[in-house]
């Protein structure tokens, strides 16, 4: 992915004003910088026309998003009738994602059980919408096996998220992401 940014006249390498990210001739992010920082809203796109999710880094909001039906949550202290907004991605489900995804390998000691294998992506996240534990979860009829990936592989914007809201407080919560099925031959 390339970003093409405007600087700073009298700071070189300082972000300020207009940034695009692309993958390819794909555009991924669109939005501004003011001294190096993200600024005001961003959009982040699942297609260079199609909007994933709208962020407000002054406000430090979502202000659209759209659902992945790839994704489940799980929330402790959630009761019926309780009012919740879900945990998201900062930078979208599909851009953010990305660079988490790439961590993952399947397991090495997968190899010997031949067939198809559910994979499962699991985010931790506390009610200040840090990440604090990524595993992954890959199981079938004949293996069942839970890792953790190493949080000092990721970069610091990958910790990012907004946590789970249950009526109007922060709440700790996973996002589960079922991953396409694991074929070994």
């Amino acid at each position: 992915m390339i970003e093409h940014a405007t600087e700073l006249r009298t700071k070189r390498y300082v972000k300020n004003g207009l940034s695009e990210i692309k993958a390819g001739k794909t555009l991924v992010t669109t939005g501004l910088y003011k001294e190096g920082k993200r600024y005001g809203r961003w959009r982040f796109f699942k297609t260079s026309d199609t909007v994933d999710q709208i962020y407000n880094y002054t406000t430090k909001k979502v202000e659209y998003s759209l659902s992945r039906p790839d994704f489940s949550y799980e929330i402790d202290s959630l009761k019926n009738g309780d009012q919740v907004m879900y945990p998201l991605k900062i930078g979208g489900s599909y851009f953010a994602f990305f660079f988490l995804w790439k961590q993952y390998t399947p397991p090495y000691d997968l190899r010997p059980y031949k067939g198809i294998h559910k994979a499962y992506l699991i985010f931790h996240i506390n009610e200040k919408g840090i990440l604090t534990k990524y595993e992954t979860k890959v199981t079938s009829s004949v293996y069942n096996k839970t890792s953790e990936i190493k949080l000092k592989n990721l970069r610091d914007e990958d910790f990012d998220f907004m946590p789970a809201i249950v009526n109007g407080k922060t709440v700790a919560s996973k996002i589960i992401y079922e991953s396409k099925k694991i074929t070994v031959d």
